[in-house]
């Protein structure tokens, strides 16, 4: 641990990239994190705070000396200059947030600086948008607003165009079993850690979703031999399954996405898999949100992982329509 801010894993480029900006003194004053949840955004947010009120600036290690009094208190979480919010339910209400912008628009304690990390930012309600842009507008001298965000697109124009954006992809499955060894799990294979998609966010279902791991990998290398019978009765088993069907539905999802990555020198694969998980994205819309009949989106889907639409796939791929287009036509 370095500074209170927990060991990191992943997302080296944009770390090293972040820590040198800081160290040139370029570092904007507005800074968005986005990507999926569960990928440790928040982390390297608070390693750039870190950075950024460690009091052997510029020359420090990446996340701060970690033996100087700021990086003591922040360690303790105590440092006054670093101000925190969660929006969101039962999270930052509006005037949590007045009274951060209003301690961040005070001089500074120590170091000359003063950061806010705000996650889970897409959550923010209107009014406290409002409320923020007026600071990111006038920020000032050698204030920093740190967001973190899975959804942009919630957050107003406004507030995207005074950030500078930074995207954090998801974990791969080397960098899912590093964490989970260092959180005490052993012997966690690469089939167990693909299931994360490359999040951890649902961690704690993580041996729910590995019992039904081997069911549906199965199933798919069924599908893409064109075995019929084994792909109906999966189908009418899973769609039956209504308690189920939600989690058999992610780790669908998490095995085609593993499969198109997989098949990344096979373009005959590729086709089928990246056309598989629009399908299986659209299976999820359909049968969860829609209730359209569980079984017959979930047949229609593994009827699109077969090899035998290669050739259309790839010789005609606008004409490969996915499930809702074509219940929608």
């Amino acid at each position: 641990m370095v500074s209170g801010v927990a060991k990191i894993t992943g997302h080296a480029t944009q770390r090293q990239a972040l820590v040198q900006l800081a160290r040139d003194e370029r570092l904007p004053s507005s800074l968005l994190f986005s990507g999926i949840p569960g990928t440790g955004k928040r982390l390297v947010a608070l390693e750039l705070a870190a950075q950024l009120l460690c009091l052997e600036r510029p020359f420090g290690p990446q996340g701060g000396c970690g033996s100087c009094r700021a990086c003591a208190l922040l360690r303790s979480g105590n440092h006054p200059d670093l101000h925190t919010l969660a929006f969101g339910e039962n999270g930052a209400t509006v005037d949590d947030l007045r009274e951060a912008l209003e301690k961040l628009s005070l001089k500074p304690f120590m170091g000359g600086r003063k950061v806010a990390v705000l996650n889970d930012a897409d959550n923010i309600s209107i009014v406290g948008a409002n409320i923020l842009l007026k600071s990111l507008e006038e920020p000032r001298p050698e204030t920093f607003y740190i967001l973190v965000a899975a959804n942009t697109s919630r957050l107003p124009a406004t507030i995207l165009s005074r950030c500078q954006r930074w995207f954090f992809d998801r974990l791969s499955v080397p960098e899912v079993q590093e964490i989970l060894a260092e959180r005490g799990a052993v012997a966690i294979t690469e089939s167990a850690a693909a299931l994360t998609d490359g999040s951890l966010l649902d961690i704690d279902s993580l041996g729910e979703r590995a019992e039904l791991w081997d069911d549906v990998r199965s199933t798919l290398e069924a599908a893409y031999r064109g075995d019929v019978s084994k792909v109906g009765k999966a189908a009418q088993a899973w769609g039956s399954d209504k308690s189920g069907l939600r989690a058999r539905l992610d780790v669908l999802r998490s095995a085609i996405r593993q499969n198109l990555l997989s098949s990344a020198h096979d373009r005959s694969a590729a086709a089928v898999w990246a056309h598989a998980l629009q399908n299986a994205l659209d299976t999820e819309y359909l049968a969860l949100d829609r209730h359209v009949n569980p079984t017959l989106v979930l047949l229609q889907l593994l009827d699109s992982c077969s090899a035998a639409h290669v050739q259309r796939y790839q010789s005609t791929p606008n004409s490969a329509t996915t499930i809702l287009q074509r219940l929608q036509d």
